[in-house]
């Protein structure tokens, strides 16, 4: 493995709006045991002077004309000094031997793979991607199976099912460091450069809700294959559940678009629609 702080060839793409926390992302990354090259951050020039004062020799400002988080991030990508390429979310705390132990993984692997790790929550420090076992998890283990066509317990762990519905990665049952997996969450993938996906794969404007499925979707489309680092951890708020109206009804459009491409069973998507439409009539977020 490297050396304390020695220069990996790294590059950090952040597409953001210069939310409260992306000064806190960046201190994270400077203070790990390996720090990047450069970070750059992608940002709409109409958001710019949020973020002006984080300038550095290290930090670069990417002013886009487009908005829109998959669409800034391309953009970022391609402007790309390193061969190792992180992007990351704006609200990502990192391990301090985080980025030191992703590195080492990916190049032990090689071209053609990216790597994430597993993420915990900033309040709880728990497993945001926390599994179920035992009788209590019946229920749900049910529902995954008949409905949405995923695997039974924890074989399910990483795995994008039939009608792309995406299951994380709960490590306290992984017993390897790396496990291979259909999709990795976009708040943070390493890979190498010449393994990016460049283009604008996202037609959809707002939240871009699934877009890590839509991503990894493409990627192995070129031949990437996704990993799972299960000993390295990363901390972010634990996301709020898609459950109010608007969000159902947008995601919903989003999973339809995403099963034509996978040519997925339109039945199985039907019901659980159905149960996220009636779910989300008692939300009261």
């Amino acid at each position: 493995m490297q050396n304390e702080k020695e220069k990996i060839g790294l590059s950090v793409v952040i597409a953001t709006l210069g939310g409260a926390w992306l000064e806190h992302t960046i201190a994270s990354l400077m203070e790990s045991s390996v720090a990047p090259d450069e970070i750059l951050i992608c940002i709409p020039e109409s958001h710019v002077q949020h973020v002006r004062s984080l300038e550095s020799d290290v930090v670069k400002i990417i002013a886009t004309e487009v908005k829109g988080q998959v669409k800034q991030r391309a953009y970022g990508f391609t402007r790309v000094t390193f061969p190792l390429v992180m992007q990351l979310d704006d609200d990502i705390l990192l391990e301090k031997d985080a980025i030191l132990h992703m590195v080492y993984f990916l190049q032990q692997l090689g071209s053609r793979n990216v790597i994430g790790p597993i993420y915990f929550s900033s309040q709880s420090r728990q497993c945001i991607h926390a599994l179920k076992t035992g009788l209590s998890a019946i229920p749900k283990n049910l529902f995954d199976w008949l409905i949405c066509a995923a695997p039974w317990g924890i074989k399910k762990m990483g795995i994008v099912s039939a009608i792309g519905l995406n299951y994380g990665v709960d490590d306290q049952y992984c017993t390897d460091p790396l496990k291979q997996t259909d999709w990795l969450p976009g708040g943070c993938v390493l890979s190498f450069k010449d393994d990016l996906i460049l283009e604008d794969f996202f037609p959809f404007t707002g939240k871009a809700y699934c877009e890590d499925v839509y991503h990894s979707f493409f990627r192995k489309q070129a031949g990437t294959k996704s990993w799972v680092a299960t000993r390295v951890k990363v901390f972010i708020e634990k996301p709020e559940p898609e459950f109010s109206k608007l969000a159902v009804e947008k995601v919903i459009t989003i999973r339809r678009y995403y099963l034509s491409l996978i040519s997925g069973p339109q039945w199985r998507l039907f019901l659980y629609e159905t149960f996220c439409r009636l779910r989300s009539r008692f939300y009261k977020g």
